[in-house]
């Protein structure tokens, strides 16, 4: 028996909860499968036609084709036993809400069939039609209209045609005959001489006359028009016979003043052209003498009487002031107008003399006459409250090809060679001195820290700098610019370097020149005092000069030199180390190594090589004004030490073990003194970190080398398996060198090379090369102790290239990269790299500003700073 369906009225639908459609096809899903099911196979399905065609669409939504897992929703919505009896609710709800949807869809259904009644779209058509006729006829009614206005309206716009035409007609006539009134009043005046009414008039006739521009082709106009421009020019003719009148002498001129400034009002009505005419004049009148007195070929006109002209000048423009400057406008500006005209003139005259006289200007009187022209220049801006370029511009008079807007010193700037030349003169002369007196430095005569030449140079740069930026700041300027490279490297290369060349020198002394270490650390300190000031110098330079020339002004190459010698000084200060501590090496390798029987406590030489190098260090400490100079001199100071400590070692094979256990003893004792270098005597700061792995590492090779040479040979293969664990290396070479070192006998030898071939065939990560490797074996071939050449320095001008700790031949750089001088030997491995990084010049290159500056300021030398020309 079928499941009754339950009807509810349409028109009173219920408003059921909505349900996920999950849930609704999950009901639906397993009502199906209940039907389908064999027990309910005997009986009807349970089932109306809406469940049969929803279930055959979901059919396909089985689970193998990805259908929706309603479990879970039923999970979600029954969550336990208890809400199961809710399930009969649900279902009677959804049959509910199926009843509704079904009705709703056969309204719709109606109602699309009834829209769709063939009847009903033909009658819309026919509407449609009958609008568009509709609107057509409305478009035609309103054409015939328009039509109709128009004709209608034609008469009306011709007679507003005709009335504007009648308008602008009168308005022309009555402009006209205003015109023509005009004309003739001015016409009038004109003869009458009445100059401030004539004015008037011929302001207005003018205004009047550009209306009939247009018209220019009436006759009567046309008529007019020359009228009036021969009215003009007879005014101005008339004026200007009024001004050569009352000027050509002062009888004529009684009582005219007046009548002067009324003529000044029509010559400003007449326009620019008769106003420059006349200004143009007046300046010819007050010009004339000068241009008789100081001509380019008289007496008075010759350079130095240029302040004879200035004062003319002045004299004429006070005279202008008193007497006639009443009777100009003073919009004319007049006198400065007489004032471009008299700089023009000038400029001209100074010219053809500059021009004769240059094969003997000389630099006092240009300088001079310079002087006077920029006070005059100054002088007149102040007057007039403007730059003289605008007053120049304000005339436009032209007495020669020079542009009346560059000022009369413009003139002197092609000669600015001769002041350029003054002071590389004096530059010269002032090198000769410094250079005659380098042989003669002395520290004890110098209480500052630089060398006080380089500070009387540079207050001379400063001088001449801001003397040349007044007189012109272009080509001028840069050839003072190359004067200055020239003479700082001369500076550079025969004062300072050539103050670190040495002469006879007995290098069996044992002690210390401090004359030359002061020397050194002076000409240090005044390179790195220079470096810093032309940087200052270049930055001004570059400031004062004008824009075009500004990327041609570099000192960076000269700025390399001072550079460079900052390194030759560094370099000065180790050989005059090396010559030192030869003494104490010496000694070392006189020392019996081979037959010494028992380890005592350090050997003599130690305590003297000590201090040798405390002195050494306690001078460059005391003399050298930035302290990174100290740090990098005890780095190159580990490096030679030990470099000349591994070359007596070679020297003094063959070595027993008793000897090799003293030596590391005595290398223990150089290893404390390097560290304590770096720290000044009293000082409780520690040492720096980065120094102590320095010296570290430089020292851990040699150590190796002592401990493997400690090592007794027999038994053999405990011999080598030691020496692999100290020395993980393979070279063949290598061993032979510490057997030459040890001082093993020819035949024993052998047997060693035989075991230590075997060992390392069988062995695995061992290198092909050590320390070893680059073990000189014989230095007294290339180098002699008796020689600061032993360790392969030589004199700061001639580069060398000897071995370094283990026979290192590479050279780096004493002051830093670039600076293309000789590296110290004896940095050890890894010790070039590390030196740099911990105390070299250049690693610290830049850093030496702050402190300059101090010094700077203490010497009161600090001239291109910010605060240069205070």
């Amino acid at each position: 028996m079928a499941t009754p369906s339950i009807s509810l009225p349409p028109e009173q639908p219920v408003a059921l909860p909505e349900l996920p459609p999950e849930l609704l096809l999950t009901l639906l899903t397993k009502k199906h499968a209940a039907s389908t099911s064999p027990s309910s196979r005997s009986g009807p399905p349970e089932r109306d036609a809406l469940d049969s065609f929803v279930l055959s669409g979901a059919g396909g939504l089985g689970e193998g084709a990805g259908g929706i897992q309603v479990e879970d929703v039923l999970n979600e919505l029954l969550p336990n036993e208890a809400s199961l009896s809710q399930a009969g609710l649900v279902a009677l709800l959804l049959r509910t809400k199926i009843q509704a949807l079904r009705h709703e869809v056969e309204l719709l259904t109606d109602l699309l069939d009834r829209d769709q009644d063939p009847t009903t779209m033909g009658h819309l058509q026919e509407l449609i039609g009958d609008l568009l006729s509709q609107v057509t006829a409305i478009r035609d009614a309103a054409t015939e209209s328009e039509a109709v206005v128009r004709e209608i309206t034609r008469d009306i716009q011709s007679l507003d045609l005709a009335k504007r035409n009648l308008v602008a007609s009168m308005n022309a006539l009555k402009r006209f005959q205003m015109l023509v009134h005009a004309f003739d009043q001015l016409t009038r005046l004109a003869r009458s001489r009445k100059y401030r009414e004539t004015a008037s008039a011929l302001g207005a006739v003018k205004e009047l006359s550009a209306f009939f521009k247009a018209y220019s082709s009436v006759e009567r106009v046309a008529a007019v028009s020359r009228g009036v421009v021969e009215v003009q020019n007879v005014l101005r003719a008339q004026v200007m016979r009024e001004f050569e009148e009352a000027f050509a002498n002062e009888a004529a001129r009684t009582g005219k003043d007046a009548q002067l400034t009324d003529a000044c009002l029509v010559v400003d009505a007449l326009g620019e052209d008769a106003k420059n005419a006349l200004l143009k004049w007046y300046s010819l009148l007050l010009l004339r003498d000068y241009r008789r007195i100081f001509g380019a070929a008289s007496e008075a006109g010759q350079l130095d009487n240029i302040t004879r002209r200035f004062a003319w000048f002045r004299r004429v423009l006070k005279s202008h002031e008193e007497e006639n400057a009443a009777i100009f406008p003073p919009a004319w500006n007049v006198g400065a107008v007489l004032t471009a005209g008299f700089s023009e003139v000038t400029k001209n005259d100074l010219k053809s003399v500059l021009a004769r006289s240059s094969a003997t200007l000389g630099v006092g009187l240009l300088l001079e006459s310079i002087a006077q022209t920029a006070d005059f220049e100054r002088e007149m801006s102040r007057k007039y409250s403007l730059p003289f370029e605008e007053i120049l511009r304000l005339s436009q008079i032209s007495y020669g090809v020079v542009e009346a807007d560059q000022a009369i010193s413009s003139v002197f700037e092609p000669y600015l060679g001769v002041f350029v030349d003054a002071q590389d003169k004096t530059l010269s002369e002032m090198m000769q001195n410094f250079v005659s007196s380098r042989i003669s430095i002395s520290p004890s005569d110098n209480p500052s820290a630089v060398l006080p030449s380089s500070t009387e140079l540079f207050y001379f740069y400063r001088e001449a700098l801001e003397r040349c930026a007044k007189l012109s700041t272009r080509q001028p300027l840069l050839d003072l610019c190359t004067v200055y490279r020239k003479w700082l490297k001369t500076y550079a290369e025969n004062v300072l370097t050539a103050a670190l060349v040495k002469f006879d020198r007995k290098s069996t002394e044992g002690r210390p020149n401090m004359q030359e270490l002061q020397t050194a650390c002076l000409v240090l300190n005044t390179a790195e005092y220079c470096h810093e000031t032309a940087t200052q110098l270049e930055e001004r330079l570059q400031e004062r000069i004008h824009p075009d020339f500004r990327d041609r002004v570099s000192l960076e190459a000269e700025k390399e030199l001072f550079t460079g010698a900052t390194s030759a000084s560094l370099l000065a200060i180790m050989r005059e180390l090396e010559f030192t501590i030869e003494p104490c090496f010496a000694s070392m390798a006189r020392n019996p190594w081979r037959e010494v029987e028992y380890v005592s406590s350090e050997s003599g030489y130690v305590a003297e090589l000590a201090k040798a190098l405390n002195t050494v260090v306690d001078a460059v400490r005391d003399g050298v004004e930035q302290k990174k100079y100290v740090r990098s001199t005890c780095d190159k100071i580990v490096g030679l030490v030990l470099a000349k400590f591994t070359q007596t070692i070679v020297r003094c094979r063959p070595i027993t073990q008793i000897g090799a256990e003293q030596i590391l003893l005595d290398l223990q004792g150089i290893k404390n003194t390097l560290l304590h270098l770096v720290v000044a005597p009293g000082d409780t700061a520690p040492i720096p970190t980065s120094y102590s792995r320095y010296v570290a590492r430089s020292v851990q090779n040699i150590d190796t080398l002592l401990k493997v040479i400690m090592s007794p040979e027999d038994p053999a293969e405990e011999f080598v398996r030691h020496y692999l664990l100290l020395v993980p290396c393979q070279s063949f070479s290598d061993f032979q060198k510490l057997l030459e070192l040890k001082g093993v006998r020819r035949a024993d030898q052998n047997h060693l090379l035989d075991v230590f071939l075997a060992k390392t065939s069988t062995a695995s990560g061992l290198a092909d090369t050590s320390f070893l490797t680059t073990l000189d074996m014989d230095p007294a071939a290339h180098t002699s102790l008796n020689s600061p050449s032993g360790s392969g320095l030589q004199s700061p001008t001639l580069p060398s290239h000897g071995g370094g700790l283990f026979g290192f031949g590479a050279t780096t750089s004493v002051g830093g990269a670039g600076h293309g001088l000789p590296g110290l030997p004896g940095l050890g491995v890894g010790s070039s790299r590390e030196g740099s990084r911990v105390g070299t010049p250049a690693a610290t290159q830049g850093q030496g500003g702050p402190a300059f500056a101090r010094l700077g300021a203490r010497l009161g030398t600090r001239f291109f700073g910010s605060s240069t020309g205070q």
